[in-house]
C-alpha cells in the first residue's frame, strides 16, 4: 500500500514574532492559544485531507501558502514527514 504524503504546516516558535499575520490570513489553521502563542489547529489534517490522503480543501492550502510567504519571522514551513 502506498502512503500519500500529507504535509502539514508547522510553526517554529523560536522565530515567531507573534505578529498574527498568519491568523489573519488563515484563521481556520493558525490560532492564538490561551498563552498568546500562535499554533496550528489540531483539526488541520482533517480540514485538508480525506481518509485516503487526498486534498479536500485547495483554498486552505493556498491560504497556508500565503501565510508562509507573508510571515515576517519566516517561521512557518511544511512538515512533510510521512
Amino acid at each position: 500500500m502506498t502512503t500519500i504524503r500529507q504535509p502539514l504546516p508547522v510553526i517554529d516558535l523560536g522565530e515567531c514574532g507573534l505578529c498574527d499575520i498568519c491568523v489573519e490570513i488563515c484563521p481556520d489553521i493558525f490560532i492564538k492559544n490561551d498563552a498568546g502563542y500562535i499554533e496550528v489547529s489540531e483539526e488541520t489534517k482533517n480540514r485538508l485531507y480525506d481518509q485516503e490522503g487526498r486534498i479536500i480543501d485547495e483554498t486552505l492550502i493556498e491560504e497556508i501558502k500565503d501565510a508562509i510567504k507573508t510571515c515576517r519571522g519566516d517561521c512557518i514551513s511544511w512538515d512533510e514527514t510521512p
